[in-house]
């Protein structure tokens, strides 16, 4: 019988082949889908402290995000039905018009879709009135740049604008992340938060939702 701590390792172990198997084996067996969640969350939040103790590098901590998307993939059916699951939030999260990386998006986009937020991804090069216009109609709560190009960071000041523009700003969070993002950008660009670290991204996005709820 799959234990909580099994679903926890499998993720910790990095366990993309089996994990599927691992998660209907637990749900099979009668384990509440909730429950299931918050094994396969607690061994994301340990991938998450090895990366930081820089025992993992990003390849790991992509490759863990990789293994929990097809574990919520096998689960959600199971637990969109289940009246103890909340959404914690939306997010429109992208790489801004010029940038073609996904890499650090793809990581956060997975880590915040197993914290309990819907994800909105609109992909790469993504012209910044597109994340408003996607927003407005989804009725977001966080809007998520990826920047990877320092060249690319500036054009991060288009959507703050835009959403002022639409008396938005207020409503809707922003964040920039990306390697050579610095906390400069919050002055700079008028983000609320602006990260180099996919995980600490992450953080702060949850941070913010609990403070709203």
């Amino acid at each position: 019988m799959v234990s909580e701590e099994n679903l926890k390792q499998a993720i910790v172990d990095l366990n993309f082949s089996t994990i599927s198997d691992i998660v209907k084996e637990a749900l099979n067996s009668g384990m509440d889908p909730v429950t299931v969640l918050d094994s396969l969350k607690s061994g994301l939040d340990r991938v998450g402290t090895l990366y930081h103790d820089k025992e993992y590098f990003l390849s790991e901590l992509f490759m863990a995000g990789e293994t929990m998307r097809v574990a919520l993939d096998t689960l959600m059916p199971a637990l969109s039905t289940n009246s103890q699951f909340k959404e914690l939030g939306k997010i429109v999260i992208g790489s801004i018009e010029g940038d073609v990386h996904d890499f650090g998006k793809n990581i956060a986009k997975n880590f915040l879709t197993a914290s309990g937020f819907t994800i909105y991804d609109l992909g790469i090069d993504v012209p910044p009135i597109k994340f408003v216009d996607e927003a407005v109609r989804v009725n977001a709560d966080v809007i998520g740049i990826s920047a990877i190009l320092s060249t690319t960071q500036p054009t991060s000041t288009e959507v703050v604008d835009e959403l002022k523009a639409r008396g938005l700003r207020d409503k809707v969070k922003v964040i920039l992340g990306g390697t050579g993002v610095t906390q400069r950008a919050i002055n700079e660009y008028g983000v609320d938060a602006a990260v180099n670290d996919a995980t600490e991204g992450v953080n702060i996005i949850k941070k913010w939702m609990m403070g709203r709820n």
